[in-house]
Parts: C-alpha cells; sequence; structure tokens
C-alpha cells in the first residue's frame, strides 16, 4: 500500500470504530426510552440496520447515474463529517422523541405489536440520515479503491472490508471496556464525533489524493468471461439469494450464540461485549486472509464450498452443545477459585467465545468480498456491485435479527433454531453447486445433495430434542458449583424468545431456585433466609406505610414479593415483569407467592418498569423492586439516579420507596455507591437489614419513616399479615426493629466520595465483580461497616418505660450481630463474645470504632484493622 492511499485507509478504520460506537451508544439511549424489552432492543437494532442496507442501496445507485465525477475520497470524507454532526445533534433529537413518545403511547390502540411497530419507526426515523450515511461509505471508498476494474473487487474489498470491520471490533471493546466508564455515554459521544471531523478533515484536504480515480461512474470492464468466475444470470441471483440469506444466518447465529454463551460467560456487560467482538473479529479476520486462502481465480465455486462448510461445521458441533452445562460448572470453578484475576476470567471467557464463533465468523469474513466480486457480473458497475451487495447482505441480517427471537426460538428452541438455519444454508448452496457444475461433477454433486437431505432429515427427526428431564441432559440448565446433581431434580425448562428459565429443586432441601440465563435469580425454601428477603421486600413498605391503598412491584422472580404486598387487605396491587415467560413458572413457587397472579385485586402488566414508571399515570403508596443482579447488562438503568428521580414522581405524599442492595454480588465501591445515590434522590431515606448479612434494603420516602407499635399489633391481628410475619421470622416488635440499621444521614462520612450512579455514567455495568467475584470476606467487611453505624430506629405508641425496655433488647441484638463478625474475625471482644458477655465484648468494640470514626473496617483472619476511607 503506497503512501498516497494510506491514509483513506486509517480514515476507513476508524469509521468501522465510530459506526460501531454510535450503534452501541443509541441503542442503549432508546431502550432508556422504550424500555429493555426485547421487542424494543430489537426495534432500534432493526432500524439501525435498516438505514444501512438503504444508505448503500440508494447512495451507490445515486452516484451511479450521476453525470458528475466529484473526488470520491473527498466525498467520503463529506459523509463521515456529516454522520460526525448528527451524532452531535442527537440527544437534541432524543429530547425531542422524549416529548413524541408519550403522543404515540396516548394514541397506540391497546395492541403491542402496533406500539412495537411505531418503536420501529421512531427509531428509524431518527436515526436514518446517519445510518444512511454511514451504509453509503464502504460502497464509495471501495469504488475508489477498486477504480474501474471490476476484477480488481476481490482483492481490494477484501482488505477495505476487513479494516472497516477490525475498527468495528476496536470501537467494541474500547467504548463497552473503557470510554463509557471513564468518560460515560455523553462523552463517549462527543469522542466519536471527534474521530468523525477527524475523518472528513483527513480526506477532504488530503492534497495526495489521486484524481485519475475520482470518476464515480464506473466503466462495465469486466474480467474476461470464463464459466469459472462468471455465472449465468439465473445462478447470479441465485448467489445473491445464499449471499443474502447468509447474512441473516450470521446475525441469527450471533443471537442464537449468545444465548448459549451467557451460561458459561454471564450476563454482565463485558460478556457481551466479548461475545459481539469475537464475532466481528472472525469476519475482519476471515474478509483479510481471503484473498491469500483462496486466490484470485473460481470464485464461484469457492464462495459456494465456503458456505457449505460454515453449514456442515455449525451441524456437525451442535451435539457438542449437549456439554454446556459441565463447560459451565467449569467455567465457575474457574471463576470463584481464591486464586483468580480479572485477566484469567477475560482470557478464559474470550476462548468460549473464540471456541464457538471463530471458525464460522471466519467463513463470513471470507464470502464477504467473493460474492461482491461475483455479483459484478450482475450490476455491472463497480460502485452499484458494491452498495447493492452490501445492501442484500444487510437485509439479511435484517430479517435474521427479527425472526429469531420472535419466531424461531418460541417455536423450536435453540439448538433446533440452529439446525433449521444451517440445514436451509446447505439446501441454498447444494442448489448452487448443482447449477454452477457441469457433466459427471453435476452429477456427483447431485448425488451428494440427496445423500446430505437423508442425513440431515435423519438427524433432524432422530437427535433428542429439548428436554426438561433432566439437568443439563438435551437442555442448558445450570448446575450449582459443590452440588451433586443427583442432589437435583429440574422441574421446568423453558427457552423463551426474551432469556432461558428454568426451576431447580434440591430434593435434600426442598428448595427451589429460578435461574434466567444460568443465573440463580432467587431461591424459595421454608427455612428463614430462604425466601425471607423477597417477603420482607414486600412486607416492610408494607408495614411502615399507615395506610397503603395502592402498591408496585417491579420484577417478578418467583413472585415471592409481589405475593407479601397482596397479603395485606385494601390493598390494589399492580406487578410488572419484562419477561412474560417467568409468569408461567410462577405455579413451582405458589407455596411462597399465595398464588399471587390469581388474586382479583393483582394486576400484572408485562413491560420494562422503567418504562412503565415513565408513562404510567398512576401513583402508588408503596413501591418495591428487586432486580436481577445489579452488575448485569442493562440493570443499571434500576439503580440511577434518573430511574429513583421516576420512582418518588410516582409515589404519593409520604410514600415508600424501597429497593433490594445485595452486598455478597457487588462491590463495597458499589454499594456505598447505590446507597448515596438512593439518598441523592430521596428526602429522608434509611438502611434494613433482613437477617441475611449480605441483604440490604434501602427505604425512601419525602416524610420521615417511622416503626408505629400500635399499627404493628394492628396488622399483627390479622391472620395473613401474622403468617407473613412468621414466614420472615418476625414474632413481636423487637424482631421488626431488628430490621433497622441506620438512618442515611448517619452514613454522611461513609459516603461522601462515593460516585452517584447515572443513567450517563453506568457504574455498576463496569463493577470489578464482572470479572472477580466478592469474597465472603469482602462481603462481610462491606456489612460490617453498615452495621458500625446501627442506631435505635425512630418508633411511636411506646411509654418512656418501653422505649428503655426495648433499647436495652436492641442493644443486646446489636451485639450479638457484632458478635459474629468479632470471633469469625478474632476483633475486638471476640474473647468476651465467646463467653457471651456481650457488654463487655461491645465495649472493646466500641471502642474500636471511636479510635477509627473516620476510617473503614479492614477484615483479615488476624483480625480487625482499619483503613482509610475510599476517595472518588
Amino acid at each position: 500500500m503506497t503512501s498516497s492511499r494510506t491514509i483513506p485507509f486509517i480514515c476507513l478504520f476508524l469509521s468501522g470504530w465510530t459506526s460501531l460506537t454510535y450503534e452501541l451508544l443509541w441503542i442503549k439511549q432508546l431502550t432508556l426510552l422504550f424500555g429493555g424489552t426485547l421487542y424494543a432492543i430489537s426495534a432500534v437494532l432493526c432500524a439501525f440496520m435498516t438505514g444501512l442496507a438503504l444508505g448503500a442501496w440508494y447512495l451507490s445507485r445515486y452516484l451511479n447515474r450521476s453525470s458528475g465525477s466529484p473526488n470520491r475520497v473527498r466525498l467520503y470524507g463529506i459523509l463521515e463529517g456529516l454522520i460526525g454532526i448528527y451524532g452531535l445533534i442527537f440527544p437534541v433529537l432524543l429530547t425531542a422523541m422524549e416529548w413524541l413518545y408519550p403522543l404515540v403511547i396516548s394514541t397506540s390502540p391497546a395492541n403491542e405489536g402496533w406500539l412495537h411497530g411505531a418503536e420501529f419507526l421512531m427509531s428509524a426515523l431518527f436515526m436514518l440520515p446517519s445510518t444512511f450515511l454511514m451504509g453509503a461509505t464502504l460502497p464509495i471508498i471501495g469504488a475508489w479503491a477498486v477504480g474501474d476494474h471490476g476484477g480488481n473487487i476481490f482483492k481490494k474489498i477484501s482488505l477495505l472490508y476487513s479494516l472497516n470491520t477490525f475498527g468495528a471490533v476496536f470501537g467494541c471493546v474500547i467504548t463497552q471496556f473503557f470510554t463509557t466508564r471513564w468518560l460515560g455515554v455523553q462523552g463517549t459521544l462527543w469522542s466519536a464525533v471527534g474521530l468523525n471531523i477527524l475523518i472528513f478533515l483527513l480526506c477532504f484536504f488530503w492534497r495526495d489524493a489521486p484524481q485519475a480515480n475520482s470518476k464515480i461512474k464506473d466503466e462495465q470492464s469486466k474480467t474476461p468471461f470464463t464459466p469459472e468466475n462468471t455465472p449465468d444470470r439465473g445462478l447470479s441471483w441465485l448467489l445473491l439469494i445464499l449471499f443474502g440469506y447468509s447474512g441473516g444466518v450470521a446475525l441469527s447465529s450471533e443471537i442464537l450464540w449468545t444465548r448459549i454463551l451467557v451460561f458459561p460467560l454471564g450476563s454482565s456487560l463485558y460478556s457481551f461485549a466479548l461475545i459481539l467482538a469475537t464475532f466481528l473479529f472472525g469476519i475482519a479476520l476471515g474478509s483479510l486472509i481471503s484473498e491469500k486462502l483462496l486466490g484470485s481465480s473460481r470464485w464461484i465455486i469457492k464462495f459456494i464450498m465456503v458456505e457449505l462448510a460454515i453449514g456442515v461445521f455449525c451441524l456437525l458441533i451442535l451435539p457438542g452443545f449437549d456439554q454446556l452445562t459441565d463447560w459451565t460448572l467449569k467455567a465457575d470453578h474457574l471463576f470463584y477459585d481464591l486464586e483468580n484475576t480479572a485477566s484469567r476470567t477475560l482470557m478464559v471467557r474470550s476462548l468460549f467465545a473464540f471456541g464457538l464463533m471463530f471458525l464460522p465468523t471466519l467463513g463470513f469474513g471470507l464470502v464477504f468480498p467473493l460474492a461482491n466480486q461475483i455479483n459484478f457480473t450482475l450490476f455491472g458497475t463497480v460502485i452499484r456491485t458494491l452498495g447493492n451487495s452490501y445492501a442484500v447482505n444487510t437485509a439479511g441480517a435484517i430479517v435474521g435479527t427479527a425472526l429469531t427471537p420472535f419466531v424461531l426460538i418460541p417455536l423450536f428452541g435453540i439448538k433446533v433454531s440452529l439446525f433449521i438455519l444451517y440445514a436451509i444454508l446447505i439446501t441454498l448452496s447444494m442448489a448452487a453447486l448443482i447449477w454452477h457444475l457441469q457433466g459427471r461433477l453435476r452429477g456427483w454433486a447431485t448425488s451428494f445433495a440427496g445423500l446430505s437431505a437423508v442425513l440431515v432429515a435423519w438427524y433432524f427427526l432422530a437427535a433428542p430434542q429439548t428436554s426438561a428431564q433432566q439437568l443439563g441432559h438435551h437442555n442448558f440448565a445450570r448446575i450449582e458449583i459443590n452440588v451433586a446433581a443427583d442432589d437435583l431434580q429440574l422441574l421446568e425448562y423453558k427457552e423463551g424468545n426474551f432469556s432461558t428459565l428454568s426451576v431447580v429443586e434440591d430434593r435434600k432441601t426442598a428448595a427451589r431456585t429460578l435461574y434466567v440465563d444460568g443465573f440463580s435469580t432467587a431461591t424459595a425454601s421454608d427455612a428463614i433466609g430462604g425466601s425471607a428477603y423477597m417477603q420482607a421486600m414486600g412486607w416492610v413498605p408494607m408495614m411502615l406505610h399507615p395506610d397503603p391503598k395502592r402498591a408496585l412491584v417491579i420484577g417478578f422472580g418467583t413472585g415471592s414479593t409481589l405475593g407479601a404486598v397482596s397479603r395485606f387487605p385494601g390493598v390494589t396491587v399492580d406487578g410488572v415483569e419484562i419477561d412474560r415467560n417467568v409468569l408461567t413458572l410462577a405455579p413451582w413457587f405458589s407455596l411462597w407467592n399465595h398464588d399471587v397472579l390469581n388474586r382479583p385485586h393483582v394486576n400484572m402488566i408485562v413491560q420494562d418498569g422503567r418504562q412503565y414508571l415513565r408513562w404510567t399515570e398512576k401513583r402508588y403508596d408503596v413501591i418495591t423492586l428487586e432486580p436481577m443482579s445489579p452488575v448485569q447488562a442493562g440493570v443499571n438503568n434500576l439503580y440511577s439516579r434518573e430511574f429513583y428521580d421516576l420512582a418518588r414522581r410516582r409515589l404519593q405524599p409520604g410514600g415508600i420507596m424501597m429497593q433490594w442492595l445485595p452486598l455478597h454480588l457487588v462491590s463495597a465501591a458499589d454499594s456505598r455507591a447505590m446507597i448515596k445515590t438512593f439518598q441523592s434522590a430521596f428526602l429522608h431515606t434509611s438502611v434494613w437489614n433482613s437477617f441475611l448479612t449480605r441483604i440490604i434494603l434501602l427505604v425512601g420516602s419525602d416524610r420521615p419513616v417511622s416503626l408505629d407499635k400500635n399499627l404493628f399489633d394492628r396488622r399483627l391481628q390479622l391472620p395473613s399479615s401474622r403468617k407473613m410475619s412468621e414466614q420472615i421470622g418476625v414474632y413481636d416488635f423487637l424482631d421488626f426493629m431488628d430490621f433497622y440499621l441506620t438512618d442515611g444521614t448517619a452514613l454522611a462520612s461513609l459516603l461522601k466520595d462515593a460516585p452517584i450512579i447515572t443513567d450517563d455514567r453506568a457504574l455498576l455495568e463496569h463493577s470489578g465483580v464482572n470479572l472477580v467475584p466478592p469474597l465472603k470476606q469482602q462481603t462481610d467487611e462491606a456489612f460490617l461497616n453498615l452495621l458500625k453505624y446501627r442506631q435505635f430506629p425512630p418508633v411511636t405508641g411506646l411509654s418512656p418505660q418501653q422505649t428503655q425496655a426495648y433499647r436495652q433488647r436492641h442493644n443486646l441484638r446489636t451485639a450479638q450481630r457484632l458478635s459474629i463478625f468479632s470471633q469469625r474475625y478474632k476483633g475486638p471482644g471476640y474473647q468476651e463474645f465467646s463467653r457471651k458477655d456481650y457488654q463487655a465484648g461491645m465495649a472493646k468494640v466500641r471502642e474500636f470504632f471511636d479510635e477509627n470514626q473516620n476510617s473503614l473496617v479492614s477484615l483479615s483472619a488476624a483480625g480487625w484493622a482499619s483503613s482509610k476511607m475510599p476517595q472518588n
């Protein structure tokens, strides 16, 4: 590559970087508006790709007909500059969309399909100017590189497409791992805009741009006709259809492979970034090596054989998915190993992603430049060939994106969907091969095709279908580490369009666990601590509110929280769940959720919880929620300052908000940021604990919250309330008081330098626990540093004498809690606590706390120590 041609190639790499960055950011921003439902995400993604396809098709067609001869590199730079300008004003347009969307909702008929169609149209409308221009960039710069010689397409496009896709790989990694973490969404957006402007400046003022290749309208200077390189018109159309279908298979496979890989990799932002980067890397590398690997002749047969090889390989690896449960167990052992590091986690997860996707995506990369070369016969000019080929492949990708989650998975499941996709790919490839070959070779190909059809049909009929009979046997159900598979029973397994769900029962304890994409979402059991915290999430705020009439529960899970709220008389309850299929598993947990879905005063809404809060006009006395793990991709949206502002505006005066903070799933720094963010939205906050030291409950309101003894006694006279109280271990008022840890204001020194979680700075998605999980010692540390600020709760309905008596008993409870950590880590007073001399032990603990008021408590086997407060 000469130096005079280097700059456009560098710019094409940067273009791939910025395009992928815009895609990731705009999807993130638009799902905050439309919600994180599968329908909304698919609508936005399809709208983005629609713009790419239209831009590639229309602009290449327009420029081909144009009588002018603009400089292609300069034109390319102008397009990139316009993309950057549009990226700069997109936040303003997003504000306009936020004004428009409520009008769409208010005028929409009671039909989800209509609403999601409107979301697609809105996304397409607002993203189209930019994505339209993005779609034209590769054909234009490709036409510049190829010139007027159609025979150069394969060689040049292999390099150009590779550079552009490698840029997308880089953009994915940089955006998801670094810039959104350090700069936030807006900062990342501005950096992408800056790169677009840089591309514009480099291309527009590039003095060495060769003028000889500046003409847009190409002559039909085809390579000499040979049967090996030039198909007849019928075969040309069949190959174009095969290429378009290949684009659909690629995107469908990405979706299906992601549904498989979340089991060993998890559902974090980093995991999804690795999957996408691996997918794009294989394509980029395949395109880069295509010329050296395939040579410069017999393009048709090589294109067909590569497509055929992709289909055959992907069918052959299907039986290997039966080992996914074992792979996941091995990945879990490595992840939870005490010697684990972030780099090792990334390496192991990358190996999983590469092991599954690398060879097929390498094949997808090989066929792109081949298809462009072959399609030159059909379209006649270079720029039309590049534009139309890109448009057809992208159109296939759009169809694959839409059909896979909404048709294939619900009807056939994951494995069978993969089988169908690749069986059709093999069929189309064999049809093209038979058409292309002549004489005896055609006969052999026909015979082989017939044999292949028999084998494929036999496999489809004989291969075991998805089963819910045994864990890990023809399903992707998860087995926890250190649990014998024989002790577990798979009660139900479902591959839904949104997630893979399973219900597993421990035969020894009768505990039942709901798994969502392999993540243990909730466990229900009769033992205290089994499902107590889920019920407490509903019971505590309902007990605190003096007269709740309407309550909202976001997230269904096992239904235990919704069931607890529904047990209070005179309350109308709305429940919101994003995944419809989760509700079908509710009967397995009816013992704990009290058959809540069949209660007449409970209204279940299938929707994104944040979107519901944003657009509903209802006001609630109590809002409580228990989302998925806070550090999973997308869940930050339910822990951000903007979300809490929405929730606060949906509360009645004196209404109560409760949030779930699982200390065992986040880092200590994460937990401080979560509390600080919650405090920033509510005038009065308090921190509670439901016996399990790893579960914290946050309570917020616009008024001070107190524990009313008289109200408590009246409520417990009701049989339903008393039974619920006993299920979570509350037998008297002291037990209720024991839930209370501290008022939010007491944590000022602990939270002084903690950051605020926002939509722009989604700190939880970048938590280090996604790569190295917190140790039990670290979870204990996080809780102890909250327990350090333990207070006597604000109570009413007690006489001074009763208050004093309760205070003494409450102090004993506090000492008992602290004694656990003192004895476990040889802390101050551990010898006194071991003798159950709580007063003496507590005196030493207080002395330690007083000496280290402005420090954190650090735990180790050697004892307690103090450490500096974290600095933001």
